[in-house]
């Protein structure tokens, strides 16, 4: 029986794989230009990249979690209990202090969620739902159902203010963009992530310390999450317990359509930032339609789906 010989991809169709969503975006961009002519000019560009900071800070957490092999659902949540703390607290400690707090908070319930499913070994969604629901209930305990609202002026600075001529929230997602693509580049935990969510016993049987950097994958979610929590908090200049509502899918669908892989060991950080953009574009020009927001969740559903599906058949369809 003559032997199957293995099926090898030419080189461009690798390129086109790895940097498929890149091609997407631009392709995107040059046709929403041409269409709409201030498409590309410099205020609105800020002004996406400022709609996208919110769940660009928080789909970065995403992404480590996922490519650890994980799946965190209980970020949404954290961001309203987080936001709502920080403006909470503002009426006791000072706003910096504020910050510091709600931060260690959101890394907090990252090591639950960890915890709950590297070491009770509870599946990652299931653990994260339960969490999603005990942390949004505390949340609603938290603001008594009610409102919050900010009185820093300065504390509004990280959501309202600019650095020069750009809004400083688009500055600090660039900052975390390049710091956590760096940490997962350069850095043991960022190989170790990879490794782990490759090939888990692989890792063990290498001497990596699978649960511990899986735990850290998911402080790093919740570490984020939080951070988004201040700047929306920031933002708004107020929290109701709604807060938040849907944001983890939304982080999720820019993890997974900026290339990142549904079962683990492969993504990016500037990839997952191009998914959330590429998001922001489609619903601001959805909504310049006038087409319903049901149609857009219709819409994002089926993308999501193609993004996995596509990941799916390339790692298993040959």
């Amino acid at each position: 029986m003559e032997k199957k010989k293995d099926v090898i991809l030419p080189s461009y169709w690798y390129v086109i794989s790895k940097n498929g969503i890149l091609f997407i975006f631009l392709l995107l961009c040059i046709l929403l230009s041409i269409i709409t002519p201030g498409f590309l000019s410099w205020a609105n560009i800020l002004n996406v990249l400022r709609q996208s900071s919110i769940i660009g800070i928080m789909a970065i957490g995403t992404t480590f979690v996922i490519i650890g092999g994980g799946f965190d659902i209980s970020v949404g949540s954290i961001l309203v209990l987080t936001a709502a703390m920080c403006v909470g607290l503002q009426y006791k400690v000072h706003w910096v202090i504020a910050i510091l707090i709600v931060l260690i908070i959101g890394a907090l319930i990252g090591l639950i969620n960890g915890f709950l499913a590297a070491k009770i070994h509870i599946p990652a969604i299931i653990a994260t739902l339960g969490t999603m629901t005990i942390v949004r209930g505390l949340a609603y305990l938290y603001t008594g159902g009610y409102p919050l609202y900010v009185e820093a002026p300065d504390f509004a600075y990280i959501g309202t203010g600019y650095l020069g001529p750009i809004p400083f929230p688009v500055v600090l997602l660039v900052i975390m963009v390049a710091l956590w693509q760096f940490v997962l580049e350069k850095t043991r935990f960022g190989r170790y992530a990879c490794a782990l969510g490759g090939n888990k016993e692989a890792a063990r049987l290498s001497g990596v310390k699978v649960d511990y950097f899986h735990i850290l994958t998911f402080v790093v979610g919740g570490l984020m999450a939080a951070m988004s929590g201040v700047v929306y908090a920031s933002r708004l200049l107020s929290v109701t317990p709604l807060a938040g509502q849907g944001y983890e899918l939304d982080a999720i669908a820019s993890t997974v359509i900026g290339g990142t892989s549904v079962s683990g060991g492969e993504g990016s950080v500037v990839r997952t930032l191009v998914g959330v953009l590429l998001l922001t574009i489609i619903a601001n020009v959805f909504n310049l339609m006038g087409i319903h927001i049901y149609v857009q969740y219709v819409v994002k559903g089926a993308i999501i789906l193609s993004a996995v599906g596509f990941d799916t058949y390339s790692k298993f369809g040959q």
